[in-house]
C-alpha cells in the first residue's frame, strides 16, 4: 500500500509540471452489464418526471462530456466540469493509465452548450473543482492543486501548484476520499473528505507533527493567507455542501444520516468505532428529523420511484440551497440533494431550531426515468435555472460491475420562458454593480460579485463605492439579515472590516451579522483538530492568549447575556480556538443557561472546546460543573474527572466535595452517573476524602449508583450490602428487590473482583433471570467444574443468551475441552458452536485442542484456493432460481444468530462492523467474497484484537474504545469494559472480527435462506 501511494505520489506530480504530454489515452469501459446507457441523452431528459412549469433540456451529453464529477462557475457565467476517468472498479481502484481532465461550457443561459474547451487533460484522481483567485483549483487527492490562469485565457499560465497535500486514498473505501471544493462566503475554500480516509494535512514539507489531522467531514484553506484548517469530524462520505442566505452551511452524507449543519469543532457519528479522540464521548448527530429509506426495510424496495414518501435511499450527492429568483418563491432557500439510489432531488425544508436548524422532508422533485441516471451535483447557473451532472452508469456507489467512461450528462432544469437579459462579464460590472449584486434574488450574481470584489482588491483597484455602499447594508436599519450578513462578508474578504468594524458588530441587532462578528474575529487563530490543540504547538496557544485578552471581555459578557442561542453556538465553537488556559471562563456563563440543556448542540459543542482543559489542569472544570445547567455537559465533565483520579485526584475530591452540599438531588445523580461512566471497568479505585459525604446522602435515587461507586473504592461495609442484594436479601420483606437492582449489585461484585463472587454466582445460576450474568461471573474462574455445571445447565438458560455462554466456555482451554466434550456427546448442538468461537478456540494455539476441534466440529478452509472454491462452489448452488425458493423468515432467524451482533442491517442490529444497508448486497459476488473471507481487505477501523487476560480467559473482539486504565471490546456476543491491569498481552491482527468457515457452519438450505435474506428485502 505503501509503495502504491510513493508511485501515485510521483506520477501525479509528473503530470502537474508536465507541460507536453502525449495524446490524451483512449478511454475503454469495463462495466460488464452493458455496453452503452439504457437511454440517449435527449429520451433521458424528457423522461424527468417535473413539478407543472419545469423543463429539462440536455445541456451536454457523451462524447461532449463524460463521467462528469464535479462542476464550478466563472464570471463570464461559463460552466466549469471535472471528468474523472481514473477512478475504477473495487478490484482495480484507479486506472492510472488514464488521465482526468477540466473541460469549459458556454451558453449557460441557453438549453445547450455551444463551445467546449478542454483546459487541461493533464490531472488524475480529479474529484473537486473551483475557479477564482486568478486560477483553478483542482482536488486529486492526496493533493489540492492550484493551476493559474491570470490572463483568463482558458490555458494553464505554469504547470500547477501543490498547495496541500496529505490527503490520504484509504486501500479499501478508497470511494470516501476527499472531494469537492466550494469558495465559502467568508473568502475560504471549502472541501470535504469521508471518515474512512483519515489524512494529516499541510503544506508540502509540513512536519507531521504540525499537520492538522482530517478524519472525515468538512475542512478549508484559506487561498491567501495559506491557513489550513479541519472543521468537524466523522460522518461516512460527505459529497455536497452549500450555504443558505446567512451564510450557514449545510453538507450531505450516506447512510447514517444524510443533512448535517456544519459547526466549526463538532463531532459527528461515523458508521465505526468510536471517534478517534475518545474523550469527546458523544457524538452530534445529524440534523433531519427523518431519513430517506425506511431503516425498517431494505433500501431497494424505494428504487425506481416506488416509495417517494421515503425519498430513495441512503446515499446522497450534491447539495444545493435554492436562492435564486428564476423558480417559483416556494422552493426559495430550501436544499436539494441528489438521491442517487432513487434517482431523483430531495427537497429538504431549512427550520429554524434551538442553536441551529432541522430539516423537514418536503416533497421530493425530478425524478428520473433513465435507470442510468447517477446525479453527482447540482446548482444554480447565472439565469437562476439549475444544472446537473449525470455520472451515467449502472453501478450505485462502489462500481461493483465496472465503470462506463464513455457516457456523461448534463442536464438543466428550468422554469417558465421568460425571455432572460444577456449574460454580462462581471469583470464588466461598475462599483455599484457589485455592491448591488448583494440586494439581488440570484445567489450566482452575489457569489460571483464577492470574487470579482476580491480580484479588483487584490489588484489594487479602488472599490471605496462598493464599499460604502455594503456598510450601508450593515445599518441597524437593514432588516434583512441576509444582505446585512453578505455585506458583511465581502467587507471582510476584501480587508475592507478591520478589528475594530467587527468588533463592533458583535453589539448589531441581528443575531446572525453578531455570529459571524465572532467567526471572522477569531477565524486566524486556529481551531483545535479531531484530537485537540497538539498540532498547533505551545507557541500557537500563548499568541492566542495575548491576542485575544481584549476580545475574551466582549466574549464574557455575550455568553452571560446573549439571548439569541444561535450566538451562544458560535461562542462555543471559538473555545476550540481559544488558548486551553482561557477556555473555563467563557465556559462558565455558557453552561448557566438552563434553556439550552436539551439543545441539539451546545451541550456537546461547549463540552469539545472543554476537552482540550481536563489535560491542562482538570481543576479548571470544577467551577465549569458547579454552575453547569446542562445536564450532558456535566455528565460528561464528571466522567472525565473520574479518569482522571489517578493522575489529578484533586479535580475529583474538589467536585464530589462541592456537590454533597448542594440541595440538588438531581444534578447530584448526574455528577454520579459520570463518575460511574468514567470508572467503569475499573476493579479498583483510590477513594476520594469526599465520598464519605457522598455516601452519607439518603436520597433513594442515588442509592444504586453510591453502592456501585463504593465497591470501585473498596469499601468494605457496600460489598457485603451488595452481596445481600444480588442473591435478593431484603431488608424489608413486603417490598422484595427489583431485578434491576440485584444485577446491578452483582456487576459491582464481579467488577471489583470480591471474593464472595464465586459462592454469589454459583446460587444463582438456578434463577433464570440472574443466570446469564452469574455465568459471566463465574467464567473469571479457571475451574473445569465451572464449565461442567454451565453445561449441565445449558438448556435451562434462554434460547438468544446461549451464544453467550458458548463464548464464556470458549474463553480459556478448560472451559473448551469441556465445550468439545459435550459437543462431542450430543449434549450441546455442535451447529451452536459459531465460526466466531472456534476461531477464538484457535487463537489459544493449544495443538491437542485444535485436533479435538477439528475432530468434533471440523476443519476451517482458511487458503486462498480453498476459499476461491468455496464461492465457485456456492455460486454453482446459489442461482436465481434457487434464491427464489429461499425461506426468508428462516434467513432472517439465521443473520439475527451469526450477524446481527456486530452488523446493522434495515434499521436492527450492533453498530461494530460496517452497515449493511447500503452493501451492494444484490451481487452475488461481494456477499460471497466478504463471506468467505472476510479477511481479504480489512478496513483498518475493523481489525481483531486478541487479548489474553490475567485470569486465563482470551477474549477475540474489536477494539471500540481504549483508556490507559480501560479497554473496550465487542466480541460476537456481548461488549466488555476491562481493567487494563488484567491483560497480560494484547495483539492487534491483520484480520476482520468476522471469522473465515460461516458457511461450513451450515447447511446447504441455510446458506441459501441467509444469502437470500441478505440479498433482497
Amino acid at each position: 500500500m505503501h509503495s502504491y501511494f510513493r508511485c501515485y505520489s510521483l506520477l501525479i506530480c509528473v503530470l502537474v509540471h508536465s507541460n507536453a504530454l502525449a495524446e490524451f489515452p483512449p478511454l475503454f469501459n469495463t462495466e460488464t452489464e452493458a455496453s452503452k446507457p439504457a437511454m440517449d441523452a435527449t429520451t433521458a431528459a424528457k423522461s424527468f418526471e417535473l413539478p407543472d412549469g419545469f423543463r429539462v433540456s440536455e445541456f451536454a451529453s457523451e462524447p461532449d462530456v463524460m463521467n462528469p464529477i464535479a462542476m464550478a462557475w466563472d464570471s463570464r457565467g461559463r460552466l466549469w466540469v471535472a471528468e474523472n476517468f481514473t477512478y475504477a472498479e473495487r478490484s482495480q481502484r484507479f486506472q492510472l493509465d488514464l488521465r482526468d481532465r477540466v473541460v469549459i461550457y458556454d451558453n449557460t443561459d441557453g438549453d445547450h452548450f455551444k463551445t467546449r474547451t478542454v483546459f487541461t487533460d493533464e490531472v488524475q484522481m480529479l474529484t473537486g473543482i473551483e475557479v477564482g483567485h486568478g486560477g483553478v483549483w483542482l482536488m486529486c487527492p492526496p493533493k489540492l492543486i492550484f493551476i493559474a490562469d491570470k490572463d483568463q485565457d482558458d490555458a494553464p499560465d505554469s504547470p500547477g501548484q501543490v498547495m496541500l497535500d496529505g490527503f490520504t486514498v484509504a486501500n479499501q473505501n478508497y470511494h470516501n476520499f476527499a472531494n469537492g471544493l466550494r469558495f465559502g462566503p467568508d473568502g475560504w475554500l471549502y472541501g470535504r473528505c469521508g471518515g474512512s480516509c483519515p489524512g494529516k494535512i499541510g503544506k508540502p514539507g509540513t512536519p507531521q507533527s504540525e499537520r492538522a489531522a482530517l478524519e472525515g467531514g468538512i475542512w478549508r484553506y484559506h487561498p491567501t493567507k495559506g491557513l489550513f484548517e479541519t472543521l468537524t469530524a466523522g460522518t461516512t462520505n460527505p459529497w455536497g455542501h452549500d450555504w443558505n442566505d446567512v451564510g450557514e452551511l449545510f453538507f450531505c452524507n450516506t447512510v447514517i444520516g444524510h443533512l448535517f449543519h456544519m459547526t466549526p469543532g463538532a463531532h459527528h457519528p461515523r458508521p465505526f468505532t468510536l471517534d478517534p479522540n475518545r474523550r469527546t464521548y458523544e457524538m452530534i448527530d445529524f440534523h433531519a428529523d427523518h431519513w430517506h429509506f425506511d431503516t425498517g426495510q431494505d433500501w431497494r424496495k424505494s428504487r425506481d420511484g416506488a416509495a417517494n414518501q421515503y425519498g430513495g435511499g441512503h446515499a446522497h450527492c450534491g447539495t444545493m440551497i435554492y436562492q435564486s429568483d428564476r423558480w417559483p418563491k416556494s422552493y426559495r432557500g430550501k436544499l436539494f440533494t441528489l438521491n442517487f439510489h432513487g434517482r431523483r432531488a430531495n427537497v429538504e425544508r431549512i427550520e429554524e431550531e434551538g442553536s441551529g436548524y432541522v430539516l423537514r422532508h418536503d416533497d421530493d422533485a425530478f425524478l428520473s426515468g433513465d435507470p442510468w441516471f447517477r446525479g453527482m451535483d447540482l446548482c444554480p447557473g447565472p439565469d437562476g435555472n439549475v444544472f446537473v451532472i449525470d455520472w451515467s452508469d449502472t453501478g450505485e456507489c462502489h462500481e461493483q460491475s465496472g465503470v462506463h467512461r464513455e457516457s456523461g450528462r448534463i442536464f438543466k432544469i428550468a422554469y417558465g420562458d421568460t425571455p432572460q437579459p444577456p449574460l454580462m462579464d462581471l469583470r464588466t460590472w461598475t462599483e455599484r454593480d457589485l455592491a448591488d449584486a448583494h440586494n439581488d434574488g440570484n445567489q450566482w450574481k452575489r457569489r460571483q460579485a464577492r470574487l470579482e470584489c476580491i480580484r479588483r482588491s487584490a489588484a489594487g483597484v479602488d472599490l471605496s463605492e462598493t464599499f460604502e455602499l455594503l456598510q450601508r447594508n450593515l445599518g441597524d436599519e437593514q432588516s434583512d439579515a441576509s444582505v446585512a450578513v453578505q455585506s458583511l462578508l465581502t467587507l471582510h474578504v476584501c480587508g475592507a472590516a478591520n478589528r475594530d468594524y467587527l468588533t463592533e458588530k458583535l453589539n448589531h441587532t441581528n443575531p446572525y451579522v453578531r455570529c459571524w462578528a465572532i467567526r471572522l474575529l477569531t477565524e486566524t487563530w486556529p481551531i483545535d483538530d479531531c484530537y485537540g490543540p497538539d498540532w498547533k504547538g505551545n507557541t500557537n496557544d500563548i499568541s492566542v492568549h495575548e491576542q485575544s485578552t481584549d476580545l475574551r471581555k466582549h466574549f464574557l459578557r455575550m455568553a452571560r447575556e446573549e439571548d439569541a442561542s444561535q450566538v451562544r453556538l458560535a461562542l462555543a465553537s471559538a473555545l476550540q480556538r481559544l488558548a486551553v488556559a482561557d477556555r473555563a471562563s467563557l465556559a462558565i456563563p455558557l453552561v448557566a443557561h438552563a434553556e439550552d440543556a436539551s439543545d441539539h448542540n451546545l451541550p456537546l459543542m461547549i463540552w469539545y472546546g472543554l476537552i482540550p482543559v481536563a489535560q491542562h489542569d482538570a481543576t479548571d472544570l470544577v467551577p465549569v460543573a458547579m454552575q453547569c445547567q446542562l445536564p450532558t455537559t456535566l455528565r460528561l465533565i464528571a466522567r472525565c474527572l473520574a479518569e482522571e483520579i489517578e493522575r489529578q485526584p484533586e479535580a475529583l475530591e474538589s467536585l464530589l466535595s462541592q456537590v454533597a452540599k448542594i440541595d440538588s438531588t438531581q444534578k447530584q445523580q448526574t455528577v454520579l452517573e459520570g463518575v460511574a461512566e468514567g470508572l467503569r471497568g475499573w476493579k479498583t479505585a483510590p477513594q476520594p476524602s469526599a465520598w464519605v459525604k457522598i455516601a452519607a446522602l439518603e436520597s433513594p435515587q442515588l442509592q444504586s449508583l453510591i453502592r456501585e461507586l463504593s465497591a470501585v473504592f473498596g469499601d468494605g461495609r457496600t460489598l457485603e450490602s451488595l452481596r445481600k442484594i444480588a442473591i435478593g436479601t431484603s431488608e424489608n420483606p413486603d417490598q422484595p428487590l427489583s431485578y434491576d437492582i440485584r444485577l446491578s449489585a452483582l456487576q459491582s461484585l464481579i467488577q471489583s473482583e470480591d471474593e464472595a463472587v464465586q459462592s454469589i454466582c454459583e446460587k444463582l445460576l438456578s434463577d433464570a433471570r440472574m443466570n446469564v450474568l452469574a455465568a459471566t461471573g463465574l467464567a473469571r474462574f479457571d475451574d473445569p467444574q465451572i464449565a461442567k455445571r454451565l453445561i449441565g445447565r445449558y438448556n435451562a438458560f434462554r434460547g438468544p443468551d446461549r451464544p453467550q455462554i458458548i463464548s464464556l466456555l470458549s474463553s480459556r482451554k478448560s472451559f473448551a475441552s469441556e465445550l468439545l466434550d459435550a459437543i462431542d456427546k450430543g449434549k450441546i448442538p455442535r451447529s451452536d458452536l459459531s465460526a466466531f468461537q472456534v476461531r477464538q478456540i484457535q487463537s489459544m494455539r493449544d495443538e491437542s485442542l485444535n485436533q479435538r476441534l477439528g475432530e468434533v466440529w471440523g476443519q476451517v478452509h482458511d487458503t486462498p484456493e480453498a476459499k476461491r472454491k468455496q464461492i465457485e462452489d456456492a455460486k454453482q448452488l446459489l442461482t436465481p432460481e434457487h434464491l427464489d425458493s429461499a425461506d426468508l423468515v428462516h434467513g432472517r432467524s439465521l443473520f439475527v444468530k451469526h450477524c446481527q451482533n456486530c452488523h446493522r442491517l434495515f434499521g436492527e442490529g450492533g453498530n461494530v462492523g460496517p452497515d449493511m444497508s447500503g452493501a451492494d448486497r444484490s451481487n452475488l459476488d461481494y456477499l460471497l467474497s466478504n463471506i468467505v473471507d472476510p479477511s481479504g481487505v480489512v478496513d483498518k477501523n475493523y481489525r481483531m484484537t486478541i487479548v489474553l487476560l490475567d485470569d486465563g480467559r482470551v477474549i477475540n473482539g474489536l477494539v471500540t474504545d481504549q483508556s490507559d486504565r480501560t479497554m473496550t471490546i465487542h466480541t460476537n456476543t456481548e461488549s466488555m469494559t476491562i481493567d487494563v491491569d488484567t491483560i497480560e498481552f494484547q495483539k492487534l491482527t491483520d484480520k476482520s472480527p468476522m471469522p473465515e468457515g460461516l458457511i461450513e457452519t451450515l447447511t446447504a438450505d441455510e446458506v441459501r435462506d441467509l444469502i437470500g435474506y441478505l440479498s433482497r428485502s
